[in-house]
């Protein structure tokens, strides 16, 4: 079951769009912080206003901030930013002489970030842009930017101007400080979270994407769209940047990206009303499932058991012979793994009646046993329960099992995080797979696969 809507009222319209004042701006933050409370997971202390108002204006030094103890910053990173830009010194590297000694020009890196509270814990996500790169000669998704433009408008009043443009006009939004590093410039601005009633259908037309740590550092794609290595450098140089706390100082988990393929009609359907559990056969028991998104399309593109399938009234689902589907979906999430139990090939094979049975006559299950529980023991200890990569060899050759295929007698176990709690996701996105010009029958090394 999906979390549920807040009782809490918020009136929009009363908010201004970008930069408010302090007052509003305190009402936003602090709607923030007093959903956590209400979460009842981490304590989040809650100051008075003034003390909010004072610690977050604009005008106020980061050391008034930091000397608040009745505040409760969920994200340190940006106290720690610096807030006045030197305007004078933008101007000398903007001048013609000094872009032409560094071989570039000044840039004024667009940092948004929101702090998306749909989960039991808080987690950070980054406004990216995704362009087409003229120097490196391919789609990857960027912070979105603009060039200084030396003027009377002074670099806070160029960055939020393009803020308000990229942005809804009832979003409020709060400029938090800056880096730099030579000619780059990061500016930092604090997006109010909004609650939207259902995930948001997204294709590569879409220009702006919200993402999270995991897209940016460790599997630097969105999707299969690589992240600039700028982008990522960046994250790995300022750690801080990817960490938030509760308010006893404790580092809050970081979410991992995953997926979840099927025909893109029930995907729209799992979209709206939330993720079902897995079968009671299922490697891990009838618990909640996601994998990467290369074994995602497994199950996007085809059906299960490679074989054509129509509903009750005739209506085929797929094309061909081997279950290709006419239409395929996949849901990307983030998902708490919390206490994670990993299962290796060479631990102990389960020993449960479903997993007996099922291997008397599937070689591959019967081979990887050691990767199953499907009692869902697991569930006793830890939140997740883990599967990785394994090819191995067999003797059929089409072979089959849950979540196995087989491509010139080796099988494949596809990666896999089954979780016991539904709110520790959440669906960020759902997409259309474009499956006409993927092969007809599922290919292992295929990976060449796009959304619509």
């Amino acid at each position: 079951m999906l979390p549920g809507k807040s009782s809490r009222k918020i009136d929009f319209k009363k908010k201004k769009s970008i930069c408010n004042d302090g007052t509003s701006l305190f009402q936003s933050l602090q709607y923030n912080l007093d959903k956590l409370n209400d979460a009842g997971v981490y304590e989040f202390s809650s100051a008075s206003d003034n003390s909010i108002n004072d610690s977050d204006s604009d005008s106020d030094t980061r050391g008034s901030r930091s000397s608040s103890s009745d505040s409760c910053e969920i994200y340190p990173f940006a106290s720690a930013l610096k807030m006045d830009i030197d305007e004078v010194e933008i101007d000398v590297d903007s001048s013609p002489a000094s872009a032409s000694a560094s071989g570039e020009e000044v840039k004024i890196n667009i940092c948004i970030y929101q702090i998306n509270i749909t989960c039991e814990v808080p987690f950070i996500q980054y406004l990216l842009e995704n362009k087409y790169n003229q120097d490196v000669k391919k789609q990857q998704f960027e912070f979105p930017s603009i060039d200084y433009i030396p003027s009377k408008r002074t670099v806070l009043n160029q960055a939020k101007q393009y803020v308000g443009s990229i942005l809804d006009k009832e979003d409020v939004v709060k400029y938090r400080g800056y880096l730099n590093k030579g000619n780059n410039y990061y500016l930092f601005f604090h997006k109010y979270f909004r609650k939207l009633n259902f995930p948001t259908k997204m294709s590569m037309a879409d220009t702006l994407w919200w993402t999270v740590v995991s897209e940016i550092v460790n599997f630097k794609k969105v999707l299969y769209v690589d992240v600039d290595k700028s982008v990522t450098f960046f994250f790995i140089k300022h750690p801080g940047i990817m960490r938030l706390y509760d308010c006893k100082m404790r580092v809050l988990e970081t979410p991992v990206i995953c997926y979840y393929g099927d025909q893109y009609q029930k995907i729209t359907y799992l979209a709206f009303f939330g993720l079902l559990k897995a079968p009671l056969k299922s490697s891990f028991g009838p618990f909640y499932v996601g994998t990467n998104f290369l074994s995602s399309m497994k199950y996007a593109c085809y059906t299960h058991d490679n074989k054509p399938f129509e509903l009750y009234d005739g209506t085929a689902l797929t094309n061909g012979k081997y279950g290709k589907y006419v239409e395929g979906g996949v849901l990307r999430s983030v998902l708490f793994v919390g206490k994670m139990n990993v299962f290796l090939k060479s631990g102990i094979p389960d020993n449960s009646q479903i997993s007996q049975e099922v291997a008397k006559t599937d070689e591959v299950v019967r081979k990887l046993l050691p990767l199953r529980d499907s009692n869902g023991n697991w569930t006793v200890n830890y939140d997740t329960a883990y599967s990785g990569l394994y090819f191995i060899n067999v003797d059929g050759a089409d072979g089959g099992g849950d979540g196995d295929n087989v491509k010139n007698n080796v099988a494949v176990n596809t990666v896999e995080w089954f979780f016991k709690d539904y709110n520790h996701s959440s669906i960020l996105s759902y997409h259309m797979v474009e499956t006409e010009t993927i092969p007809d029958k599922y290919d292992v090394d295929f990976v060449d696969y796009h959304i619509k």
